[in-house]
């Protein structure tokens, strides 16, 4: 009974009004009453709780403050996040490619084996163990299948020298010679004249050690072969590689062009270097 009575003093003190007024100093002017329980102060109290939460919560959610919150980012945000992320990996590919450029032309210049990119020699190797198992079974048979087969590769030339090392140089491209190699008149190639818009070949097995513009020469690719074998393509239209590029003999690497200030028509110019020296390359390919 006497909690019961408790109770109802509690409530009837939270249902109790008051009055809050607000006067002048002066004259006790009553300028501003409000009338209240304690009841109705706690709820409007609560109540201003949740609005001004609200109201925080719609701010941040639709204002460019929701950036900052951890875990949460617009569409911009990850579409700039994924364009870093693949330029990063742009990076990182030219690097790669850099330092493979680099650490050839220091095995070059230390006669020492070239560094191919891992992924195309064990894509290759297969084709170039079983080719080196024809020649070992049967040499002549083999050069026999090859000189056949140039008719529709280019003409395949092997020197008296090289061919105890077995070394095949592919022709670059189907033309005729215009001004053949001399190094009185320092003139280190051959010119060939081809078919507009036919494409030129890699002689040997290699690293494109350069691919780039020059105002003579226009477009020039260089590939470093083993044994120090060096083969230079210049005068391009068109450059098919990219420096680092590991590509094979007979693979194409350019489009025959006339770009540079050193040219007077269509035409490849063709250079063939061995150990530093440029060598005449009639005597090594049959153009």
């Amino acid at each position: 009974m006497k909690d019961k009575n408790n109770s109802e003093k509690y409530w009837v003190r939270l249902a109790k009004k008051y009055r809050f007024v607000i006067m002048t100093d002066s004259s006790f002017e009553e300028r501003f009453s409000l009338k209240l329980s304690k009841f109705s102060f706690f709820i409007f109290l609560f109540s201003a709780i949740i609005m001004c939460c609200f109201l925080v919560l719609v701010l941040i959610t639709q204002s460019p403050l929701k950036n900052y919150i951890p875990g949460k980012s617009n569409k911009e945000v990850q579409q700039q996040l994924i364009s870093l992320s693949l330029q990063a990996d742009s990076l990182l590919l030219a690097l790669k490619k850099r330092d493979l450029y680099l650490n050839n032309i220091s095995s070059i210049l230390r006669g020492e084996a070239l560094v191919f990119e891992e992924k195309k020699i064990a894509a290759i190797k297969t084709d170039s163990v079983a080719s080196s198992s024809l020649f070992e079974t049967s040499f002549s048979d083999s050069l026999f299948r090859l000189k056949v087969e140039s008719k529709e590769k280019g003409a395949i030339y092997i020197n008296e020298v090289l061919e105890k090392n077995s070394i095949l140089f592919f022709k670059p491209l189907n033309g005729i010679i215009t001004d053949p190699f001399s190094q009185k008149n320092k003139h280190f190639g051959v010119d060939l004249v081809a078919k507009e818009k036919s494409r030129i070949s890699s002689v040997l097995d290699g690293v494109v050690v350069i691919s780039h513009w020059t105002s003579e020469t226009g477009y020039v690719i260089a590939i470093q072969h083993q044994n120090n074998y060096l083969s230079l393509y210049k005068h391009n239209s068109l450059l098919l590689k990219e420096v680092g590029d590991y590509v094979v003999a007979g693979e194409h690497v350019a489009v025959i062009g006339n770009s540079g200030e050193l040219t007077t028509g269509p035409h490849l110019h063709f250079e063939l270097w061995y150990n530093g020296v440029a060598v005449d390359p009639e005597k090594f390919i049959a153009f």
